[in-house]
């Protein structure tokens, strides 16, 4: 028998305690609440510098595409000189068929994202008033950015549209060329 066991702790509450290193510890009202504010403190800290972080690290390099290809229509359903209204992947564009060359613009305005209308020659956004023309250029604003194109390609009398092309300014980065994304 052991000093332990002869002050009246039994064989079971000693290996208890083995496994168990804080059993016998006291913690003060003044110790529990240093932890508890300082437990508080950090996780306020990691609240307020997560999105400081966010901010502040580079977004990952970005592709400039998005989408897959996508037949949408015989050439010969976009007449020469004219903006036709089409939908890419369900998304609104235009096609501009200039002389045998095809232009596929997103229809999203570059100002807050709006669906933007084909008005003869010209695109315009109904919500605040942006005017683009019929090469996507900002003619007035608020957009201050050009109407992105899709990549496009003719091929056995089709036109064929691939991702869209966000190179062409610096795009916000909530800015798609897609509604609703």
């Amino acid at each position: 028998m052991t000093l332990q066991e002869s002050e009246g702790y039994s064989t079971a509450s000693l290996r208890w305690q083995r496994h168990h290193p804080f059993v016998g510890v006291s913690v003060t009202r003044r110790g529990f609440l240093k932890w508890l504010i300082a437990g508080f403190g950090a996780l306020s800290l990691a609240g307020v510098l997560y999105p400081v972080v966010r901010f502040l690290k580079p977004p990952p390099a970005v592709s400039g595409a998005i989408g897959q290809v996508a037949n949408i229509g015989a050439l010969s359903s976009f007449p020469a000189g004219q903006l036709t209204a089409v939908t890419v992947h369900g998304q609104p564009a235009a096609v501009q068929n200039l002389n045998g060359k095809y232009a596929v613009y997103s229809l999203i305005c570059t100002h807050l994202g709006c669906v933007v209308g084909v008005t003869g020659d010209t695109f315009k956004c109904p919500c605040h008033g942006s005017e683009f023309s019929a090469t996507g250029a900002v003619t007035h604003g608020p957009a201050t950015l050009p109407l992105p194109t899709y990549h496009s390609q003719t091929q056995n009398g089709s036109l064929l549209v691939g991702p869209i092309d966000l190179t062409g300014a610096k795009y916000p980065a909530w800015y798609t060329g897609e509604f609703g994304a």
